[in-house]
């Protein structure tokens, strides 16, 4: 199985913990950069990324699924 390497960077959805005024809110994205396997048309609407991989099989570790509406770039590293 051969796959690239990619790093995606995304928004993600965060949280503040505890009672906060609305003038606190924070309006800034969450930026998240993410490297690992590219495991395309695996999941629709989505960019799925696997951390490991074991070598000449199909096995694939620690999978994350990035809804596409939420990706800024993407970016190969190694193919």
């Amino acid at each position: 199985m051969s796959r690239p390497i990619v790093c995606v960077t995304w928004h993600d959805a965060h949280s503040e913990d505890g009672w906060q005024e609305l003038d606190e809110i924070d309006n800034e994205p969450c930026v998240v950069r993410t490297v690992g396997y590219l495991i395309d048309n695996s999941k629709a609407g989505h960019v799925v990324i696997a951390q490991s991989l074991i070598e000449g099989t199909e096995t694939i570790d620690a999978v994350l699924y990035i809804p596409v509406a939420m990706v800024v770039a993407i970016r190969v590293m190694c193919s």
